[in-house]
């Protein structure tokens, strides 16, 4: 997923406490819904071979230009965002999360659609607020590095000559009408 030119910056490391906030979540979910108790054991039973799987395919890598995640064993999702379109990285937990000593980073972004609310949602990142804060700092560096002073201003005066252009076919279907 990693194009050649995009060196791994930063890769995130994932506490093994997540499979037992997944673990204690379901069974409190399965417990909640009344009808799910009987499926308790069998959670716990199959969680046993699933929970490692899920959580040794959880990846994020910050590379120079974009954050990629990849997660899911039967439904796999390898995604890439790139740093221009983020909006925010929050913080977030839970009072699972809390008990399971864990947090979560919500990756938002320019664009995303949905009630979702967030297109990256990664739970049990070891040292959360520092690889929000490296991914934070890449998408400043992007910035700066963007598109020079002198650019923008001759984009805007060709959005100006659009403008008037607009204006004056405007003109001229309303002097005919």
């Amino acid at each position: 997923m990693t194009s050649s030119r995009d060196e791994i910056l930063l890769e995130a490391e994932f506490d093994r406490r997540v499979m037992g906030y997944g673990r204690l979540a379901v069974s409190l979910l399965l417990l909640v819904m009344v009808a799910g108790i009987p499926l308790i054991p069998f959670w716990l039973i199959w969680s046993v071979s699933y929970l490692p799987r899920a959580y040794d395919r959880f990846s994020a890598r910050l590379t120079p230009s974009s954050l990629e995640l990849t997660r899911g064993v039967y439904f796999r999702s390898d995604s890439t965002i790139p740093l221009d379109r983020i909006t925010d990285v929050r913080l977030h937990d839970d009072p699972l999360m809390r008990f399971s000593g864990i947090q979560g980073l919500k990756v938002e972004t320019a664009g995303q659609s949905g009630a979702t609310g967030a297109e990256g949602n990664l739970i049990g990142v070891v040292n959360a607020a520092a690889f929000r804060d490296a991914v934070l700092r890449q998408r400043e560096i992007l910035q700066e590095g963007g598109a020079p002073a002198a650019a923008t201003s001759t984009t805007a005066s060709s959005d100006n000559e659009l403008l008037l252009e607009i204006r004056d076919l405007l003109k001229s279907i309303d002097s005919k009408t």
